[in-house]
């Protein structure tokens, strides 16, 4: 099982790349020199995505693999940085089929059918079936990528806005449906992308045949440059041309400087200068960005078996990250692996009202394997410890999950005591107990830390007719707002480790609430009341 990831600060993008072979300058201004960037910006996300290169390749996948390494080379060579970025292989992160699949279950048909670039394709693609439930589903895949991740940003172009939408529908659609807020509304961070042609005038493609290798050695880059396209401009020496009807003048427009672009234009303009002339300077351009990326790749070439582990290391990274999200997501789901949360329904209805001895109400609880000798004799956080497992386990409604910290303490129980439950929401629920009630009340002891929820657990001991000690335990479940200014005053005026000394008081049938010294306040209503968990 991965293991839980810090979470960041910064504001998360993702976005990923189909491996259909080596990138082509179109690629790289189109996409990966803006990602680049961000990786300085933002917690980034980028991975390769083989699975949805399938959709379209299904009936010959023989060189995904091979394609899968080359766009990590590429990747590497441009400037994408392991140490400022987590780049993977999708298909080695299992979490995306999985969600895939639960997102699959609650999407309608019709929102895929109007995706625009479905139909698109379809006629695009002529020679390629894809009447295939794969590719009909691949926005699901799509958005199953993006909200894996809890993605605030997406960086696409403006043709790819249908499927950040679609996203963004769905994750409403999950969050509405199972009542919960586990996938943010992910926005689309458009990426600038200029006019870049290919050989031939037409857009830079693979599929036209006319592109510019990324990675490509750079004399063959100068032999492409110098043999394109004028569209026609300037049959003779002598004749005028327009910079701005020209792939040559659009080229120099992405790479050159701004004294390089100043002289072509007006010396095309003017006749000046030639077509000849113009392409070399537009070769040295892009030639001067192109050779380092391609000495880099040679050099990441010689040793491409440090880059596969460095890919398993990264798909690693990001499969931790993404069982953060579907922990939550299968709790809403009511998938969770953990059975501790249906156990409570086989348990007798004795125990779950605590009428038993507490030690026996503990049998079936994890803590039991740390409690040492005769219950009577327990350390007061061991029996802290226990009676908050007890509540967890036994009075807590049914329908209302709650999930532990995985922080491992060993034996220091007490800063176990502090880590909070997790309901499916995301609120962070403390749970301490009080010492035994005395008549003015019970007394306890919250640490400086942010919690959405307190619960607060009072008991009293009752002598039974077999001489058992039975505890009668009274929960309060208090929401932030009934704490968070008593709190953040007391915080103030209490040393940063000190623990902060909350009091309730019984007057009458009224439970009364005082935060260190804090004006009192009624919470009679929440006795019980669980709707904070919700």
């Amino acid at each position: 099982m991965p293991e839980s990831v810090p979470l960041s600060s910064r504001s998360r993008v993702l976005s990923g790349m189909r491996p259909t072979g080596k990138l082509h300058l179109g690629n790289y201004m189109g996409a990966l020199a803006n990602w680049v960037k961000l990786q300085d910006q933002y917690e980034c996300y980028f991975f390769i995505a083989d699975w949805h290169a399938l959709t379209t390749d299904y009936a010959d996948p023989s060189r995904i693999k091979l394609n899968t390494l080359d766009l990590a080379l590429d990747w590497l060579a441009a400037g994408l940085d392991p140490e400022r970025s987590t780049i993977f292989i999708q298909s080695h992160v299992l979490q995306h089929a999985e969600l895939n699949l639960l997102l699959g279950m609650m999407t309608p048909l019709g929102w895929l059918e109007r995706v625009p670039t479905y139909k698109e394709q379809q006629e695009n693609i002529s020679t390629k079936d894809l009447t295939n439930f794969g590719f009909l589903g691949y926005p699901v895949l799509m958005a199953s990528d993006i909200l894996l991740y809890q993605t605030q940003f997406v960086p696409v172009g403006q043709d790819q806005t249908a499927h950040v939408e679609l996203t963004r529908e769905v994750a409403r659609r999950f969050n509405s449906m199972y009542k919960t807020d586990v996938f943010p509304e992910p926005v689309a961070l458009f990426t600038p992308s200029p006019k870049l042609p290919g050989t031939d005038g037409r857009k830079m493609s693979k599929s036209y045949g006319n592109t510019i290798g990324l990675t490509e050695d750079p004399k063959s880059v100068t032999q492409k440059v110098e043999s394109m396209s004028t569209n026609g401009q300037r049959p003779r020496h002598t004749d005028s041309g327009d910079p701005d009807q020209c792939p040559v003048g659009d080229l120099h427009k992405v790479f050159s400087s701004s004294d390089v672009i100043a002289e072509t234009q007006a010396g095309c303009r003017a006749a000046s200068i030639g077509c000849k002339e113009c392409k070399t300077l537009a070769a040295k351009s892009v030639s001067e960005q192109v050779a380092p990326i391609h000495a880099k790749r040679r050099e990441l070439e010689a040793d491409v078996d440090r880059i596969w582990e460095l890919l398993r290391v990264e798909s690693k990274k990001a499969e931790a990250r993404a069982e953060e999200t579907m922990k939550i997501a299968r709790d809403a789901l009511g998938m969770s692996r953990d059975f501790r949360d249906i156990r409570k329904l086989f348990v007798h209805k004795e125990e779950r009202t605590g009428s038993k001895n507490i030690a026996n109400a503990w049998s079936d609880i994890e803590v039991v394997s740390r409690l040492d000798g005769d219950n009577m004799h327990l350390s007061w956080e061991k029996y802290s410890l226990g009676l908050r497992a007890h509540w967890h386990w036994r009075m807590v409604p049914r329908e209302i999950s709650l999930s532990e910290s995985k922080i491992e303490f060993g034996n220091n129980i007490a800063r176990e005591l502090e880590e909070p439950l997790i309901t499916t929401s995301g609120k962070r629920v403390l749970t301490t107990v009080s010492e035994q009630d005395h008549s003015a009340g019970w007394q306890f002891y919250v640490p400086q830390k942010s919690y959405e929820v307190w619960v607060l657990l009072s008991y009293r001991d009752k002598v039974s007719v077999s001489n058992h000690y039975d505890r009668e335990i009274t929960a309060f479940i208090l929401p932030q707002k009934v704490f968070s200014q008593p709190f953040a005053k007391a915080k103030k005026s209490l040393k940063k480790d000190e623990k902060i000394p909350v009091t309730i008081r019984k007057d009458g049938d009224r439970f009364l609430l005082s935060i260190h010294g804090s004006e009192l306040v009624d919470i009679t209503d929440l006795q019980s009341n669980y709707d904070p968990l919700r």
